[in-house]
């Protein structure tokens, strides 16, 4: 922030919500030189997102340290001066955000590293609550801005469902036929994942889709196999009783719990074709 600065100093920072309802506070500033606008957004719950991975990455960092401690102090371990180097600098390649946060000492004799100690010279948390939005729109609003920013954040969500959750890319079609067909299809399929999302968003619940199948795919049905003494094979489907976050989502849907509770299929000897079904639900 020390390189910007408020447009208006006497202006108050504008309090808006994010798209999951949590509050942000945006102001704009100006930069020398810079000739497009800039709005600067302070985020709480980004700072507390942003603390929780970096402590994370700093636990990670940790173990790693002691992992080239171990090596040093057992017998048959990585003891070479540039080994333990190499495997120090392999780990800041990993976790470059908590190295900077650890100041390493290493004690050598002869070419061999007989000690290795480390201080975190700070707590390792994230302190950055804020980012910048620059754009060249003139706009007057800090919220008309802010409304347009989170909707090519949707646009850019909905690339990213269409390529990786349903497929759309690569295609291996050769023929422009098959291609249209294929593309065709990702584009219905995502307007029913559009559909479900927005009737959950309506409720409450942001969450992307690769979230919502990973939590739907925890209820399964499960079939049984029968063989009577006539020859026949029954065939019994059960579904598994949803957990709550499948309850949950089921009655954001206004859905049952349970596509079907049970059914039964009969195969007659001999006959694969012709296949008898009784619903149980």
């Amino acid at each position: 922030m020390k390189d910007f600065e408020p447009i208006d100093p006497k202006a108050k920072k504008v309090e808006l919500q994010d798209q999951r309802g949590n509050k942000i506070f945006v102001q704009w500033v100006k930069a020398e030189g810079k000739q497009d606008h800039i709005l600067y957004v302070e985020s709480e719950n980004k700072r507390l997102k942003e603390a929780s991975m970096e402590e994370r990455f700093c636990q990670r960092y940790e173990e790693g340290l002691a992992a080239i401690t171990e090596g040093i102090v057992k017998k048959g371990g990585v003891k070479k001066k540039e080994k333990v180097y190499e495997r120090i600098g392999r780990l800041k390649e990993r976790y470059p955000s908590a190295h900077r946060y650890y100041k390493i000492t290493l004690k050598s004799e002869k070419g061999l590293v007989r000690e290795l100690s480390w201080q975190k010279e700070s707590d390792g948390k994230y302190k950055q609550d804020l980012y910048f939005i620059r754009t060249s729109i003139d706009c007057k609003e800090e919220k008309t801005l802010w409304n347009i920013y989170n909707t090519i954040r949707e646009i850019e969500s909905t690339f990213r469902t269409l390529k990786t959750d349903l497929k759309m890319r690569p295609i291996f079609h050769q023929k422009d036929i098959y291609t249209e067909s294929h593309l065709l299809g990702s584009i219905l399929a995502y307007s029913i994942v559009h559909t479900i999302r927005y009737q959950l968003k309506a409720q409450g619940d942001h969450s992307d889709w690769s979230n919502i199948v990973r939590i739907m795919n925890t209820q399964k049905v499960v079939t049984t196999i029968m063989q009577t003494q006539t020859g026949k094979t029954i065939y019994l489907k059960k579904c598994s009783e949803p957990e709550a976050d499948v309850r949950k989502i089921y009655k954001a849907l206004k859905y049952k719990d349970r596509p079907f509770w049970q059914k039964k299929s009969v195969l007659p000897k001999n006959e694969k074709q012709k296949t008898n079904t009784i619903d149980t639900s």
